[in-house]
């Protein structure tokens, strides 16, 4: 059976559900300048960040964190802070946004809310950095996003001697040397109001009872070169931005492990980080999610960009993860949920970097050199 909006709606227990009701689904701003590249916001690779651009960046998230939520306790019990209230929605929505047709749009407007509660709460005076994959791949803990300074995003976790191999299917990949809670820099030792949801944890049909529940943890890390020098190679970039089709970009972005040693570009990016970002769920625990994410959206903006005509409004897929349960195509008017971030959405309100209310670009050569 094919769902209609209303059973995929009900089946997955939105923050909208029974009392809580949420706004209608309304159309997006529209554009009242033409957006170019002389007046688009530029979202810079974190190494190009100046250190005050950085510590700005890390304040303001800090800030979230230290702010009260907007969702209500009764709907989400684990939502302990203005930061969690973007987790909570994540974790809400984890089986229709991922591995699906929504999921570059969805994920494009949950990085602009999260931004845009920097700029208007916590006074951030940038725009959100990403983090170039290929740069760093070979050495993550030394790299200027992971090196535990206060530049950084923080460091590894705390070494967990009982903390076990990554298993991809049949494949181990050796551990890492943290593990831990995260030791040093701007988010040493911040916690999570949302248990762990384990990577071999297989993707049910709808939303475990405890999804929201509070079980406060501090956020891990277990850094893996490893895991991310495969899946970040400059030649794994090149295949996204050249896909000839929207199926082809997801494939490579999100698709089958290539071989057995091989993540896909956006598996990397999470598991590279260890248990805490693995988790499907509440990956946004760690702020290091919002940079992957950037990438993320950077690769989808550049294939975008190659043939905006055709290419900007593009989706493939249906609007449940992995088909699971069967569910309709994705299309432009489908509505997307956002909880207390936003009212619903459809696709096409929020699949334009350059339109519908958003005007930025990304600072992205493909090739080019990492900062010495």
């Amino acid at each position: 059976m094919r769902l209609s909006p209303t059973h995929i709606y009900s089946i997955t227990a939105l923050l909208s559900a029974g009392s809580y009701a949420l706004p209608s689904p309304s159309t997006y701003p529209i554009n009242t300048v033409q957006c170019t590249d002389s007046n688009a916001a530029v979202r810079k690779e974190w190494s190009a960040l100046t250190p005050a651009e950085r510590i700005d960046f890390t304040r303001s998230v800090k800030c979230l964190m230290n702010l009260p939520p907007k969702t209500p306790k009764e709907a989400a019990p684990g939502t302990t802070s203005r930061y969690d209230d973007f987790t909570a929605v994540h974790m809400n929505n984890t089986l229709l946004i991922h591995r699906n047709g929504p999921f570059l749009a969805w994920h494009r407007h949950f990085l602009r809310l999260f931004q845009k509660a920097l700029t208007d709460e916590c006074g951030f005076n940038g725009t959100l950095p990403y983090w170039n994959w290929p740069w760093w791949s070979d050495d993550l803990p030394s790299s200027p996003l992971f090196d535990g300074s206060a530049t950084s995003l923080g460091g590894d976790g705390y070494y967990n001697t009982s903390m076990p191999a990554l298993r991809n299917g049949n494949y181990t990949f050796p551990r890492g040397h943290g593990g831990g809670c995260i030791k040093a820099g701007p988010f040493a030792n911040i916690t999570t109001g949302f248990r762990n949801f384990k990577v071999e944890d297989a993707l049910p049909a709808t939303l475990p009872p405890d999804t929201l529940d509070y079980a406060p943890h501090c956020v891990t890390r277990d850094l893996n070169s490893v895991v991310s020098d495969p899946g970040h190679q400059p030649d794994v970039v090149h295949e996204l931005i050249t896909a000839p089709s929207i199926r082809a970009f997801q494939g490579v972005m999100d698709g089958s492990v290539r071989n057995t040693a091989h993540l896909s570009p956006h598996s990397a990016g999470h598991w590279s980080v260890g248990i805490g970002m693995q988790d499907q769920y509440a990956s946004p625990s760690d702020p290091a999610f919002y940079l992957h994410h950037g990438m993320i959206d950077n690769m989808w903006a550049q294939w975008q960009l190659r043939d905006p005509e055709t290419r900007t409004f593009a989706l493939d897929g249906t609007v449940t993860t992995l088909n699971n349960p069967p569910s309709q195509n994705a299309t432009v008017d489908w509505v997307v949920h956002f909880g207390w971030l936003d009212a619903p959405r459809r696709l096409g309100e929020i699949m334009d970097a350059r339109g519908g209310g958003s005007c930025y670009r990304y600072e992205y050569e493909e090739g080019a050199e990492k900062p010495c």
